[in-house]
């Protein structure tokens, strides 16, 4: 066959070839168009479905939050009653007296009261203000006055410790004072996290704290500060002996206590008291990780669930401290407080000394929600090594020791240095 090279290729034949090769071309790319705007679309829904419950929740600065917990699902409770919450509303919007309702502060009050009305005083709703103030008081790093505090039975905000260097003490506040409003707001009702997060907040802004002491109420005004919290004190003691001071149990407290032991240890203590007389207790993971280093390796305290499911938290770090110990107590030693006695007494490293401790047994967990909020509500009782049930109980002191009105020294801590010393005797004698 003959062609022409100055003439293009082409017949009929071929020319309808190209023809339908190209509209097949066409027709595929139609269809993975098609394809992709259907799949595009069906994510669309289900994304902006996931949105309206709740399930995912963009942040004000572009964060993504996506859980499994809504924040306005339709089942429960919720549905039952957003129609009678609608009809008061409705009624009070036009005829109520008194001033506007801040319908924000409503809703949170709505949500306190619901997880109130389970009667677990431990179960309770965060605003995501105070969510994020919680979290920054376990940190060990926050802004605010410098005092640790626990709740008092008639629900005021006891100062436990006042830090010397901190604003609350330059303020005037002491050991002992109890904290009943805050910027003019009653706290005694609250949670104990929540009325601290109240006296926490920026650096240089100020506080209007009214206390009791004794049969008199103060006014103060504290100007908030950068505090880094100082967990532990140590110092030596007379004959010998190393004394340990643990406030609380944060993320920072591990790191101190091991410092300040590995301190004492080298001025050459041969006895040691750890007091957490006080102590409301704090992060769980904290309190094992001292334990691993003081207990040999083995169990250190296990958790229940109400369907009878156990976790373990055990030791293998394989130190141990080899010294006599003991452990001052009182009836402000709670929660993971009472885990750390529990444990030294079960496993015979230290006598208890004190009084009976708070009783508190149980663990929470928190849970953010997408909106920036939390839940803290109880999930399991614990159990020290040996399986005592502290809860509503305390820990009872191998040697009860009280503390007599007017004292004018710290008892408790003389019968620890007292055993201590029968206890060093005997090691020298061996």
């Amino acid at each position: 066959m003959e062609y022409d090279n100055n003439r293009p290729f082409s017949s009929e034949g071929a020319g309808q070839g190209l023809k339908r090769n190209s509209g097949l071309g066409k027709g595929i790319v139609i269809g993975v168009l098609a394809t992709l705007m259907v799949v595009i679309i069906g994510l669309s829904s289900v994304i902006t479905a996931f949105i309206r419950k709740g399930y995912i929740h963009i942040g004000t600065r572009g964060q993504v939050y996506v859980q499994d917990i809504g924040v306005t699902d339709d089942e429960g409770i919720g549905s039952k009653i957003e129609g009678k919450l609608n009809a008061l509303d409705s009624l009070l919007e036009n005829g109520f007296y008194f001033d506007d309702v801040d319908d924000e502060k409503a809703a949170e009050n709505i949500f306190k009261a619901y997880l109130a009305a389970y009667g677990d005083k431990y179960t309770v709703y965060y605003t995501p203000e105070e969510y994020k103030s919680l979290m920054e008081s376990t940190s060990g790093t926050f802004y605010g006055i410098g005092a640790v505090c626990q709740k008092a039975e008639d629900g005021s905000i006891l100062v436990t410790e006042a830090y010397e260097d901190a604003p609350a003490y330059k303020a005037g506040i002491r050991n002992g004072d109890r904290v009943i409003e805050v910027n003019g707001q009653d706290i005694r009702g609250m949670d104990l996290s929540v009325g601290v997060a109240l006296i926490k907040g920026e650096k240089g802004t100020e506080v209007n704290l009214t206390v009791v002491r004794g049969d008199e109420t103060l006014k103060f005004t504290v100007t908030r500060d950068k505090i880094n919290v100082k967990t532990v004190a140590s110092r030596v003691l007379d004959n010998n002996i190393g004394y340990i001071y643990i406030s609380q149990f944060d993320d920072v407290t591990t790191g101190q206590f091991k410092s300040a032991l590995d301190e004492l240890q080298g001025h050459g203590i041969t006895g040691l008291v750890i007091d957490i007389r006080n102590n409301p207790g704090g992060v769980l993971t904290t309190v094992v990780d001292m334990l691993d280093y003081i207990l040999p390796n083995g169990l250190i305290v296990y958790t229940e669930t109400k369907s009878g499911k156990k976790q373990e938290y055990t030791g293998y770090d394989n130190h141990e401290v080899n010294i006599p110990i003991a452990v001052l107590v009182n009836g402000n030693s709670a929660s993971a407080s009472e885990i750390f006695a529990g444990a030294m007494q079960d496993y015979g490293k230290a006598q208890i000394i004190g009084t009976q401790t708070f009783g508190k047994g149980i663990v929470q967990t928190i849970r953010q929600l997408t909106d920036g909020s939390a839940v803290k509500y109880t999930v399991a009782k614990y159990f020290t090594p040996k399986g005592q049930d502290i809860h509503g109980k305390g820990v009872t002191p191998d040697q009860t020791v009280e503390i007599p009105e007017n004292a004018t020294e710290d008892v408790q801590l003389n019968a620890a240095t007292e055993y201590l010393k029968g206890k060093m005797s005997v090691s020298a004698g061996k």
